[in-house]
C-alpha cells in the first residue's frame, strides 16, 4: 500500500489509489479461505480434533462531489470506505476410534442479544397493538 504498516491492523492504512483500494479489498476477502473456516488437525494420540469458525465480510464505500451555485464558490468532492473481517469458533470436531463427533460451540452473547431484540421486538409490537386499541375504543 501507499505506507508500511508497521505492524497497525489492516484498517489503519491508508487508501490513496484504486491500486491501493484493490489491494486492500484482495486483504480483506483473503480470510474466505478453507482453512480460515477449519483449522489445522491437532492430533494427540487417537484423536484428532478440528475447530470449525463462522466468517462474516463486509465492506462499503461511498463517494460523492458537488459545485457551488457560482463561480466563485467552487467545487470538491471526496470519498470514503470501510471494512470488517470476523471469525469466531461455531463447533469442534473430534475423531477419534469410536467415530466422528461435532460439538457446537454455545455463544452466550449471541444468544443473549438475540433474547433482547426478540423481547424488544415483541414489546413494540405490544405497545402498537395497545395504543391502536385505545384508538380504537376512543372511536
Amino acid at each position: 500500500m501507499s505506507e508500511p504498516n508497521n505492524g497497525n491492523p489492516l484498517f489503519t492504512l491508508p487508501v490513496r489509489s484504486v491500486d491501493d483500494a484493490s489491494r486492500l479489498i484482495g486483504r480483506i476477502f483473503d480470510v474466505a479461505r478453507t482453512d480460515a473456516v477449519y483449522s489445522e488437525p491437532q492430533t494427540h494420540g487417537d484423536t484428532t480434533v478440528i475447530v470449525a469458525s463462522e466468517l462474516s465480510v463486509g465492506m462499503g464505500v461511498g463517494f460523492g462531489g458537488g459545485e457551488g451555485g457560482n463561480p466563485d464558490e467552487g467545487s470538491g468532492g471526496g470519498g470514503g470506505g470501510g471494512g470488517y473481517a470476523l471469525g469466531r469458533p461455531v463447533a469442534v470436531i473430534s475423531v477419534d476410534v469410536h467415530g466422528v463427533q461435532v460439538q457446537p460451540v454455545f455463544d452466550l452473547t449471541k444468544v443473549a442479544i438475540a433474547a433482547l431484540t426478540a423481547f424488544g421486538a415483541m414489546f413494540v409490537a405490544y405497545r402498537r397493538m395497545s395504543r391502536a386499541a385505545t384508538e380504537f375504543d376512543e372511536d
